[in-house]
């Protein structure tokens, strides 16, 4: 049991920590303007910045906590693995930050994805320094991308937006910009087949289905839901609108995970 309550606390650490970087990230970010989402609740009384400090917490200590999932088999010293770590979580975020949105500024592209890959290597060296593990050598082994799961993935992800984009009517912009929305599709189904298949390779269960689930539901699916969530502490989002995409864009990524192999087939790809 005190093993357990020092992990919680070493968790909240590491999550307090990563919230003041990209707090003071977010400060180093130049106002800006934008007419098509209304400011949130917590803008517009004042309590923003405490309801960030909160979740900000509350988010990258979940995120962080995810990372003892795959630790056991990650290589390379400690810094090194929740480095790792950190960068994975860092291109999900970035091409979801990417994505091409009414109320996204083009200089937003820019600044955001900055000031959240700072906050997320910082929750990653402090993750390897707290929980990394020091006996696992570096693995000199060259590692092939499975192209078949990659691409089930892919097209798993852009299929799920579609449906999205004709079904649903989700927000977004491609009744204005189809070919750029769709680029963007392409390019963050691809970036999450790989940061999946990169994780798949330090997940211990060798169960399909639960292995499956790890993956989608949870490295990605948690992490997902944490980023999108920040949202509507900035701007009166359409709440509904954002758990449709959220758990339609966990469902298929999670649908495609099931292409990967079992362990002991994974080096026939």
């Amino acid at each position: 049991m005190g093993k357990i309550i020092r992990n919680i606390l070493k968790l909240l650490f590491i999550g307090l920590v990563t919230t003041i970087v990209r707090i003071i990230g977010q400060l180093s970010i130049p106002a800006g303007e934008q007419t098509v989402l209304a400011p949130s609740i917590f803008a517009q009384n004042g309590t923003m910045p405490l309801a960030f400090t909160i979740y900000g917490i509350f988010a990258y200590s979940l995120i962080a906590a995810l990372f003892l999932l795959i630790r056991n088999r990650l290589t390379g010293n400690r810094i090194l693995q929740g480095l790792k770590y950190g960068l994975a979580c860092c291109a999900v975020w970035i091409v979801y930050l990417l994505e091409p949105l009414p109320h996204v500024a083009p200089l937003d592209r820019l600044t955001y994805p900055i000031a959240d890959s700072l906050a997320l290597i910082i929750m990653g060296l402090l993750l390897g320094w707290l929980f990394g593990n020091p006996v696992r050598r570096a693995d000199k082994k060259k590692l092939s991308l499975p192209v078949l799961p990659v691409l089930a993935v892919t097209g798993c992800f852009l299929a799920g937006r579609l449906i999205q984009y004709f079904a649903a009517d989700i927000y977004s912009c491609f009744n204005d910009k189809p070919v750029e929305t769709i680029l963007w599709c392409l390019l963050t189904g691809f970036t999450t087949a790989c940061v999946t298949a990169w994780l798949n390779l330090y997940i211990c269960s060798g169960n399909r289905v639960k292995r499956t689930l790890i993956l989608g539901g949870l490295l990605f699916g948690v992490d997902l839901l944490l980023f999108n969530f920040f949202m509507p502490l900035v701007f009166a989002a359409d709440i509904p609108d954002l758990i449709l995409r959220t758990f339609i864009d966990i469902l298929t990524v999670t649908l495609g995970c099931l292409a990967f192999p079992s362990r002991r087939n994974a080096s026939e790809l």
